[in-house]
């Protein structure tokens, strides 16, 4: 009988010492504010530029000199990219009904599937419901990607048909861009804050953020920067010149995500500050190499200076996959770059 009340004892003063089980967050609330404050206002400002986007890319078209002017309508592609960068990470929701991430940025395109439906649009002439056409074929020629090769190529965009091809690139130009338009507006209408279970809404928000993470670590900085010699056409947005802009709005965006799931977690926790820190380094890093990946990829350095930001999002990753699935109580779910 006193073997067992010391054991109980024992067993009682273990249980003691142990900490306290954190509360569970209030997901309800937490959902909320995640989508008050960033993914409501992130597609809102999609769609705007997006339509503004469509209304440039229209006014250009209206010229029909041989070299009109595509300042305008280039700066508008940036604004629009800008807007979609820092919402790209989001990978549920509205976003995720139709194809639409795809549908407006299919990428990687490690197969060149973009190059060779542009190249075969091109070649035959267009149809009076091209736009209505675009909607409906591959994903490829749907969004940026296509609008890139012709907005950025050798070719410049006007109304006049180029030698070889008899499709007309600004009907193309507008189509494509009608259509991305269209898909955030889409978007924007949709997303409102869930009713459904706000635990799953938050474990799927904090899947968004790992797999971003891995996005921008395997896909636009590791993969490009290849192991015997960079691959330069491997890199996101490499013909407007843009790719470690595009990282650059990443990492500011995946950070404002992880600071609103990290919401309930102390200022002082080592391993909170440590995260913080590395977001902070990747973006002093990015910040000090251009926003042409291309470029940096011809010096010498450059691969290895895509590998070591990319060793800093890995670490990030890691250490968010780690710890805020136990903070949240909540799991990872399926990875979405698996395919990829």
């Amino acid at each position: 009988m006193m073997k067992h009340i010391r054991t109980a004892a024992a067993l009682a003063a273990v249980f003691a010492a142990q900490p306290a089980v954190a509360a569970a967050p209030d997901y309800a609330a937490l959902r909320t504010a995640i989508h008050e404050n960033q993914i409501e206002p992130g597609y809102a400002r999609f769609a705007e530029k997006a339509h503004a986007l469509e209304y440039e890319t229209r006014g250009h078209c209206r010229y029909t000199d041989e070299a009109p002017d595509m300042v305008s309508v280039r700066t508008a592609f940036h604004d629009a990219m800008d807007a979609w960068q820092a919402v790209q990470h989001i990978r549920h929701g509205a976003i995720a009904e139709n194809d639409r991430h795809a549908r407006v940025q299919f990428w990687p395109d490690k197969r060149g599937i973009t190059e060779r439906h542009m190249r075969k649009l091109l070649a035959e002439p267009e149809s009076a419901s091209l736009a209505d056409e675009i909607a409906g074929t591959s994903v490829a020629l749907q969004g940026f990607p296509a609008l890139e090769r012709l907005m950025f190529g050798d070719t410049i965009l006007s109304q006049h048909v180029a030698p070889g091809e008899k499709a007309n690139r600004c009907r193309i130009a507008e189509a494509i861009s009608h259509n991305i338009a269209a898909i955030a507006a889409e978007v924007k209408a949709e997303t409102k804050t869930p009713d459904g279970d706000p635990k799953a809404e938050i474990a799927n928000t904090l899947n968004d953020l790992v797999t971003g993470l891995e996005f921008v670590q395997s896909l636009k900085l590791k993969l490009p920067a290849g192991t015997a010699k960079p691959r330069p056409t491997l890199l996101e947005n490499w013909r407007s010149g843009r790719s470690l802009r595009n990282v650059e709005i990443n990492i500011r965006a995946l950070r404002e995500l992880y600071k609103a799931l990290a919401a309930g977690i102390s200022e002082d926790d080592p391993e909170h500050k440590l995260i913080l820190d590395q977001f902070d380094a990747a973006e002093d890093s990015v910040r000090g190499m251009g926003e042409n990946g291309a470029v940096l990829l011809t010096e010498e350095l450059g691969p290895v200076r895509f590998r070591a930001l990319a060793g800093t999002m890995e670490t990030l990753r890691d250490l968010i996959a780690d710890t805020m699935p136990g903070a949240l109580q909540v799991n990872l779910g399926f990875n979405s770059l698996d395919g990829d």
